[in-house]
């Protein structure tokens, strides 16, 4: 029978996913030109097609004037554009533009290949336990949908059916 783990085993776990946690968020930002808020909007629009800004919110764990500001500067950057939802057209959702994709292809890209390169002198047992591992903890931590990076075609489909169906401002 296994033991219990012991507040320094809790203790030691929590600073040792934290610190990892700490060094993916620097990863994954250091050399993107965007700070981690914006990563994460338009890794949920990448991920999961257009959305209103408030589903972002709720999915990223986010304020929705944070979401917001994201959204208007990468907006600003000809990243993203406002739609109309088809539900409510008083309402809008938030699509990549085909430069917003190319920088997110981008962006994934650069971070496989900076991973693999911090990792590639791990045994390919040791990643795939690690993987097991963590996919576990996010079980455990409530994470109830895995996170998979999509088929970058059905991403640009997904984003430029949205922004063709989507009145022209003003209209």
């Amino acid at each position: 029978m296994d033991a219990q783990l012991s507040r320094d085993d809790v203790v030691a776990f929590l600073f040792a996913v934290g610190g990892a946690l700490s060094a993916m968020k620097k990863l994954h930002t250091e050399h993107e030109e965007i700070d981690h808020g914006a990563a994460i909007v338009l890794s949920a629009l990448y991920r999961g097609g257009p959305k209103r800004p408030s589903d972002i919110a709720q999915l990223a764990g986010l304020d929705l004037s944070t979401v917001s500001r994201h959204a208007r500067f990468q907006e600003d950057a000809g990243r993203v554009v406002k739609v109309a939802d088809p539900v409510d057209r008083r309402a809008h959702r938030l699509a990549l533009t085909p430069a917003g994709i190319d920088h997110m292809d981008y962006l994934w890209r650069k971070r496989i290949d900076r991973v693999t390169e911090l990792l590639g002198h791990w045994s390919v047992q040791d990643a795939r336990t690690l993987t097991a591992l963590t996919e576990r903890l996010a079980s455990d931590l409530g994470q109830k949908v895995p996170i998979e990076l999509p088929d970058p075609g059905l991403v640009r489909a997904t984003h430029e059916a949205a922004i063709a169906e989507s009145p022209p401002k003003g209209a």
